[in-house]
């Protein structure tokens, strides 16, 4: 590598850290305010799906802190062996704040890669919003993995529920080990899962705009 090479290197990389101690800066103090609305909306959202595909009423919401806590009713009706019908009340309670604790660092490392290229504002604005989408996506999925896991849990001391899931196919052992993997370790490896795609996105569109850019006039990256 050249000592040009080197210096252009060098200063990319003080660019990027810039960028991402002085976007960490102003994120962090914002999402300790919005952190357990953000939380608390997708878990109500991924946990009503849930509860939606196994055929479950909510009947009650209730938010303790980083906990929300759902009562569930089965919308399908249930007869015992003496046509009596019977009916499941249970409290579902969820924890997601671990899912969602990275999220400061993983905006930050988005902004200070976007901001560090050069290129059009509008190519590097629909990037960043590609990238927080995945964001998001990753933290619904994870969250309804967890919502499913949970309620096959509670299955466990009420035969009741037990024989209302059995309805459905559950690979429980695979859903638990899944659960519990995205649990410890997506929220770790986020920022970094997320970075490597950012950055392999802007190499790509910096390869590919001065070969379409003479037909599109497009501008270089």
């Amino acid at each position: 590598m050249s000592t040009m090479k080197k210096l252009l290197f060098h200063n990319k990389i003080v660019k990027i850290l810039f960028f991402f101690l002085l976007s960490f800066a102003l994120i962090l103090p914002v999402w300790l305010q919005i952190n357990s609305y953000y939380s608390h909306f997708i878990t109500n959202i991924t946990f009503h799906a849930a509860a939606l595909k196994y055929e479950f009423n909510i009947t009650k919401t209730a938010v303790q802190g980083k906990q929300i806590t759902f009562t569930i009713k089965n919308k399908t009706p249930i007869k015992d062996f003496r046509e009596i019908e019977r009916v499941i009340d249970a409290d579902i309670t969820l924890d997601t704040s671990s899912i969602t604790f990275n999220v400061p660092m993983t905006l930050a490392l988005l902004l200070a890669l976007t901001l560090s290229f050069n290129g059009s504002i509008k190519a590097k604005s629909y990037l960043l919003l590609k990238s927080m989408g995945l964001l998001l996506l990753l933290h619904v999925i994870t969250i309804l993995i967890i919502s499913v896991s949970t309620l096959i849990q509670s299955a466990y001391s009420s035969p009741l529920m037990q024989f209302y899931l059995n309805r459905f196919y559950l690979p429980q052992e695979f859903i638990f080990n899944l659960a519990s993997i995205l649990n410890s370790y997506a929220s770790r490896f986020e920022p970094f899962l997320l970075a490597i795609f950012t950055w392999w996105m802007l190499q790509a569109m910096k390869d590919d705009v001065p070969k379409s850019s003479k037909k599109n006039n497009l501008p270089s990256f």
